[in-house]
């Protein structure tokens, strides 16, 4: 086992010792506590000085550097302990998720922010600093109800032009009775480790760019066929893998029919209480005859 000072180092001696000719190294600058901290494995307060510099710093140089330190902090645990802030007792869960979808002739972009809580909620918002809207054409929408323990997830998608860049996020909650919940979050660089691309017709391909972090979840893949009937889209099919990923679907469990497939890979990671996921989807029209 490798001593964790010593994955640590790893960021330091990767490090730029300037970004347009002004050192970090000999001030007490918040670059300067990002990598203290860091080297000395107080995530949590590293985490807080990595915001302070996002919110200090408009370096396009130094903007890769600060994508090393976050991937070099998610090597302890994947960032559980980067933000010790504790979720409300009516906020019981979030997720953030950046999705590339690519489609015959077309790629779209969305960032969604679900919730789960039990409380009605107003509003959810996902500014980039400074205040700035990623986009404004969103929607919020109630995704899934569970009657028995009255828990609703909340669903705010926008839909975007381009991948959601690495930078400074902030979080909004807000319920019906006026209570609210916020947070900075912190995007990194959104290239992916493991993608997938179609291979022939009816098979795709698992493609690996970068060795696995092993405090991580596992990336999945996940794989849907939707039948379109009267203008909507219904979901007939469904397989998740986290190993062993396939590369086509099982036909026999599948009845004939003209089809949308849609073939995911998702990785996950976290930010204190916050899942971060991060997920490319390719789709194509797929048929299914007899004679498969």
């Amino acid at each position: 086992m490798i001593p964790k000072s010593i994955l640590m180092m790893g960021a330091l001696i990767s490090a730029p010792l300037s970004a347009d000719g002004v050192t970090w190294f000999d001030s007490n600058s918040p670059l300067t506590q990002t990598h203290k901290h860091l080297l000395n494995g107080d995530l949590n307060a590293m985490f807080s000085s990595l915001v302070e510099v996002w919110q200090l710093e408009d370096n396009i140089t130094l903007k890769p550097h600060l994508n090393d330190l976050l991937l070099q902090s998610l090597e302890v645990d994947c960032g559980k302990s980067l933000d010790d802030k504790t979720l409300p007792d009516w906020l019981k869960g979030i997720v953030v998720k950046r999705t590339e979808i690519q489609s015959p002739g077309r790629d779209a972009f969305r960032a969604t922010v679900e919730v789960q809580t039990q409380r009605e909620i107003t509003d959810i918002s996902l500014m980039r600093w400074v205040d700035k809207s990623i986009s404004s054409d969103n929607t919020l929408d109630i995704v899934r109800e569970n009657n028995e323990s009255g828990m609703v997830t909340y669903s705010k998608r926008y839909n975007i032009n381009n991948k959601l860049p690495m930078g400074l996020y902030r979080i909004d909650v807000v319920t019906k009775d006026n209570e609210s919940w916020s947070s900075w979050l912190v995007l990194g660089d959104p290239q992916a480790d493991m993608t997938v691309r179609w291979s022939s017709k009816d098979h795709w391909e698992v493609e690996k760019h970068a060795l696995l972090n092993t405090n991580c979840p596992l990336p999945k893949l996940n794989t849907a066929l939707y039948d379109y009937v009267d203008g909507t889209y219904n979901q007939v099919w469904s397989g998740n893998y986290e190993s062993d990923y396939p590369t086509s679907l099982p036909i026999d469990q599948i009845e004939s029919g003209r089809y949308v497939l849609a073939v995911s890979m998702i990785h996950r990671r976290w930010q204190g209480k916050i899942m971060v996921e991060q997920a490319q989807i390719i789709s194509k029209t797929y048929d299914v005859s007899v004679e498969e």
